[in-house]
């Protein structure tokens, strides 16, 4: 019976084109048949809509984009009670924030975090320990913090945001990837690409933390190579400097696609990865490419570096070296035995690490644990 389903809310001030968004959405649909699920999150498109048609008003809380309100706070609260929540779960640090603080006035519900990235390298020193600081305060007000990478978890227990038995690494996951009917060349002129270039794909949002100008700085390092082409899907706030910064290097070897709805077309019809990212907490776009069984060259960094295995399913650079990331490319492109091997080994780490069953049995574990926990102790 449904008044049976343990009750989840799920939290997140993001319901646009992202990782968050996305992740709570796979967890939605792989567990409302197990839980009754409700949704704060904003109004927005695509997910927001989404959510409020499938789980109905009565279950979702409109909540502001990317920002706090001490009013909205207090109604969420009041919407916590009236459904009789038992698992309030938010994901990222501004669902975080609404969280612990509901907690704070209310206690009577569990409290899960997970932080999609703690990312204090973002922060000069003074904003670095007031970040710190806030994360151990609130900490008293969550029951369990998840991370996702064992990376992102080190970094945690480093700064002493959480000790150990209050924490759980839960990878990021997705379902396998059906490769498409149609084979490269058919793929390449249906996406109107050049058959006979060595194509290069990122899949990123134009803002700092993906760090999309050093694309362009390895791209610019590789122009005498004629047969590579970087293509780069995505959109976001630096697309206008990212664009002039393109037209200014007069770089002929790199495409701009702006956002697709067919990524993973693009994702086969392409032979190598690239990732530039400045941090990561753990990446959808890494994974979706292990899953296309793309090799993939990477910063090194959290997040990145638990996908991608230094000469197994490609290469991780230094970020102060993009020249590192270049040659590697170089090396990939003139070798068909590494870029099989790579291929085929990212279909591995994939299958072994991010399969989605994994994951969502995972978060079933989890949530079970949780409330037998909470029920012996009431």
């Amino acid at each position: 019976m449904e008044s049976e389903k343990k009750r989840i809310l799920y939290i997140t001030v993001r319901s646009d084109i992202g990782g968050g968004p996305f992740h709570v959405d796979l967890l939605i649909n792989n567990l409302a048949d197990k839980y009754d699920i409700f949704i704060a999150a904003p109004t927005n498109e695509p997910y927001g809509y989404k959510w409020k048609d499938l789980l109905g008003d009565d279950k979702f809380f409109d909540l502001p984009f990317r920002s706090f309100k001490i009013t909205t706070l207090f109604k969420l609260i009041s919407f916590i009670k009236k459904n009789k929540i038992e698992i309030v779960h938010a994901h990222g640090r501004g669902a975080g924030i609404y969280s612990r603080l509901a907690k704070m006035f209310y206690s009577k519900f569990i409290s899960v975090y997970t932080f999609h990235g703690f990312h204090i390298q973002q922060y000069k020193s003074i904003g670095q320990k007031f970040y710190v600081l806030v994360e151990r305060f609130f900490s008293g007000f969550t029951d369990l913090f998840i991370n996702v990478s064992r990376g992102e978890n080190n970094v945690c227990l480093t700064y002493r945001i959480f000790n150990e038995p209050k924490s759980v690494v839960v990878y990021n996951a997705i379902k396998p990837i059906k490769r498409s009917e149609q084979d490269k060349i058919e793929l390449r002129n249906n996406l109107m690409l050049p058959q006979d270039k060595f194509i290069v794909i990122s899949v990123v949002s134009f803002n700092t933390p993906k760090n999309v100008p050093l694309i362009l700085t390895i791209a610019k390092q590789l122009t005498e190579h004629k047969n590579i082409l970087f293509t780069v899907i995505g959109d976001g706030e630096q697309k206008t400097q990212i664009e002039e910064l393109l037209k200014r290097e007069k770089l002929e070897n790199v495409l701009l696609l702006g956002s697709k709805n067919n990524v993973t077309q693009h994702l086969f019809a392409s032979d190598l990865y690239l990732s530039t990212s400045l941090w990561e907490g753990m990446p959808y776009s890494l994974i979706e490419s292990a899953a296309a069984g793309l090799p993939i060259v990477a910063s090194n960094v959290t997040g990145n570096n638990e996908i991608v295995e230094n000469d197994r399913n490609g290469f991780l650079f230094e970020l102060s070296q993009p020249e590192g990331a270049a040659q590697k490319i170089v090396a990939i492109l003139n070798s068909k035995e590494l870029q099989q091997k790579y291929s085929r080994n990212s279909i591995n780490i994939f299958n072994e690490k991010f399969e989605l069953t994994g994951m969502i049995q995972k978060m079933k574990d989890i949530y079970n644990r949780l409330a037998s926990k909470n029920k012996t102790e009431n």
